[in-house]
């Protein structure tokens, strides 16, 4: 007789009786277990798809065809990275960055040449930027032929994906630029060092003034008659707020022992200067070649069209 014929009786044949239920009054009480006993044909018989395929011949022999894998059903598209993009999308990335290398070292030689140090050596002097004043230095190194690289698309994604990533400048560093010098013979930080500080809101109108009209309104804000009120104005201004930010690593920038300012001709010692030259390492320095460094920088602002969106 085939499987089949066999399942095909097992399943038409009637259900057998139930047992007898026992006169034993310990029957309604305790369960005992009985010996398994064998299936007959009177018995129903619930089989699985599986067995019935084996059954079947689906797989009838050891070695034969078995089922086939499962397969998940998984709804929306799959995406997988594509790294040949991302890899070519990289280097497009490290070019850029290579090349930016090339124009920013190009830029602070000539920087480093303005303030009238030599390019190469160790006391040569040096020359640090923070804050919105290395964009006008960039665009003042455009202006004298210095080629800036150029962002492809893929250069200009890759920054906007990391655009939210970008950390909040400290409080009064919003606001101010800094242009540090390390005279020739420096050991570092503090050391034959002079600070050139700038409110970034008056590049605009600074850039349009004359170097001489800077110059002649210049105020000793440690000496005179406008020393309190002069020191009062950056303490409340975004330079008294940048300095204390930075106050541990820099104690030196509330410690100068020559400071002179320009401040906004219509208010005065009202408000914080708009371009102040200050040294604790280096008082003669800045008496003696303030106006020499109030030339540099009003060149730096014309030239980098202080203002204008960077590039």
């Amino acid at each position: 007789m085939s499987p089949l014929s066999l399942l095909t009786k097992l399943k038409s044949a009637p259900p057998s009786p139930p047992p007898p239920a026992s006169s034993s009054p310990a029957s309604s009480k305790i369960a005992l277990p009985t010996a398994p006993q064998a299936k007959t044909a009177t018995d129903t018989v619930s089989l699985s798809a599986q067995a019935v395929s084996k059954m079947t011949g689906a797989a009838n022999a050891t070695g034969g065809p078995s089922a086939p894998p499962v397969q998940l059903k998984i709804a929306g598209d799959l995406s997988f990275a594509d790294f040949k993009a991302m890899s070519a999308r990289m280097e497009k990335v490290m070019d850029y960055h290579r090349a930016r290398g090339d124009f920013i070292r190009q830029s602070m030689e000539s920087l480093r040449s303005q303030f009238g140090f030599e390019a190469e050596g160790e006391a040569a002097g040096n020359v640090s930027l923070s804050g919105e004043i290395g964009k006008v230095v960039e665009r003042q190194a455009v202006s004298r032929g210095v080629a800036m690289p150029e962002k492809s698309q893929e250069v200009k994604d890759w920054e906007a994906e990391r655009q939210s990533q970008a950390s909040v400048p400290p409080e009064g560093w919003d606001k101010s630029s800094l242009i540090t010098l390390f005279l020739p013979g420096s050991q570092g930080t503090d050391d034959k060092q002079v600070e050139i500080w700038l409110d970034n809101r008056a590049f605009d109108t600074l850039g349009k003034m004359s170097a001489d009209e800077v110059k002649a309104g210049l105020v000793d804000m440690l000496n005179g008659p406008d020393a309190a009120a002069s020191q009062a104005a950056v303490d409340d201004g975004a330079f008294g707020a940048a300095m204390r930010a930075d106050s541990e690593h820099h104690p030196e920038f509330q410690n100068s022992k020559a400071r002179l300012g320009f401040f906004d001709p219509q208010q005065g010692t009202g408000a914080q200067p708009w371009l102040m030259i200050q040294s604790r390492s280096e008082p003669g320095y800045v008496q003696e070649n303030a106006g020499k460094l109030v030339d540099t920088v009003m060149s730096i602002l014309k030239e980098g069209g202080a203002g204008r969106t960077a590039g």
